[in-house]
């Protein structure tokens, strides 16, 4: 009976098609983030600002890269996350009021699917 049992079922096991359904992997997202300078606010003090900043960034989960950026009249970054949900982990309204009540104004925040990026380091096509 036993041997009869596993002979059923190594040949349901051999002969059954496999139905796997692929699993999409995340998309890659990037965001960008603009805040208006304060009154005051030197582009000195924000690149020193930046520098302090770059530790922390570089343990966030799921970021994959983050500039930084500053003109003559905001500041703030172009990031590429792993997936829409790592950025929303980073990006929720705990940090969006943090921003607002250090610099005066409310940042603003682009979402942009990122399907294909290109670094032109020599390492190609992603």
């Amino acid at each position: 009976m036993k041997l009869s049992l596993v002979v059923a079922l190594s040949t349901l096991v051999l002969t059954t098609p496999l139905r796997a359904e692929p699993v999409p992997a995340p998309q890659p997202v990037a965001t960008i983030v603009v805040v208006q300078t304060p009154a005051g606010l030197s582009r000195a003090a924000i690149e020193t600002g930046f520098q302090q900043a770059a530790p922390t960034y570089r343990k966030v989960p799921g970021l994959l890269r983050k500039y930084f950026t500053v003109n003559s009249t905001s500041f703030g970054g172009m990031y590429l996350w792993s997936s829409r949900a790592a950025a929303e982990a980073w990006f929720t309204p705990q940090w969006r009021a943090r921003a607002k009540a250090t610099y005066g104004t409310e940042p603003e925040l682009i979402y942009f699917d990122s399907p294909l990026q290109i670094d032109m380091t020599g390492t190609g096509e992603k």
